[in-house]
């Protein structure tokens, strides 16, 4: 059962970034937990700790933002040297392979479209592998993990915080939930930390709707956002194999 918590008001936490496909939600946690439940600022400093130590996470997440979706599946090695997922933004939707040298894609219509490729360089490329150097194909699984560390909560954040505690299951795991609201509404935000103190999800709802004196929704924000992410596999992602040579197109001049 959820534990219900009675909060006392402290100083608010500074923003929380959550990065995904290049959108921000900025968010804060806004600390007090049940008996049966370890504060935050007890499991924060490991589970800070794994996040700047790991070599491998696979990432799972669906935001919206700048009434934009956008969705990712991505596992791979943070140094790049082996990666694969799908990334879809809007209308634009590119499934990945990549190393630290190239990152190989299989991209929709929309994104040739969106790209300047149009319909010649589809066809060119055909049921093959596009072929970009790593450094100007945009998905890399570093660039987007760089995006997401780049804000992350120091080990200490949680000291003087305010939030609400509980246990709940998690794809068949029970996990400790821990929720307070966005810096500047009510709209709340969730970090989920496993037993063994890892981040496998944060959580923000857009700002209601509902109420009319109120300001944009988050989801309208440039520099906010609405979704889910998830992480799993911490330093346990298997490297995959690179597409064969005769299933790459490469671009000339590339």
């Amino acid at each position: 059962m959820p534990t219900s918590i009675t909060t006392t008001r402290r100083q608010p936490l500074r923003a929380l970034g959550i990065t995904a496909l290049g959108a921000t939600a900025a968010l804060a946690l806004a600390g007090c937990a049940g008996s049966d439940v370890p504060a935050l600022e007890d499991v924060w400093p490991e589970a800070h700790a794994s996040i700047e130590e790991a070599t491998s996470v696979a990432i799972d997440g669906s935001v919206s933002q700048g009434g934009q979706d956008m969705t990712v599946a991505i596992s791979g090695q943070i140094d790049d040297s082996s990666y694969s997922g799908n990334v879809a933004m809007g209308e634009v939707a590119v499934e990945i392979l990549g190393n630290d040298e190239y990152t190989y894609m299989k991209p929709n219509t929309a994104f040739y479209e969106e790209n300047g490729g149009g319909a010649q360089l589809q066809e060119m490329v055909g049921d093959k592998w596009l072929e970009m150097p790593a450094e100007q194909g945009g998905f890399t699984m570093s660039t987007l993990w760089d995006a997401f560390t780049e804000d992350i909560p120091s080990s200490d954040e949680f000291s003087d915080s305010e939030y609400t505690s509980e246990t709940v299951e998690l794809n068949g795991e029970e996990v400790y939930k821990y929720t307070g609201s966005t810096e500047d509404s009510d709209d709340p935000v969730s970090l989920y930390v496993s037993k063994d103190n890892k981040l496998v999800r944060v959580e923000a709802e857009a700002a209601s709707s509902d109420d009319e004196s109120a300001s944009p929704s988050a989801s309208s924000d440039s520099s906010s956002g609405a979704g889910t992410i998830d992480f799993s596999e911490w330093d346990a992602v298997e490297t995959v194999e690179m597409p064969a040579e005769d299933t790459i197109f490469s671009v000339p001049g590339l």
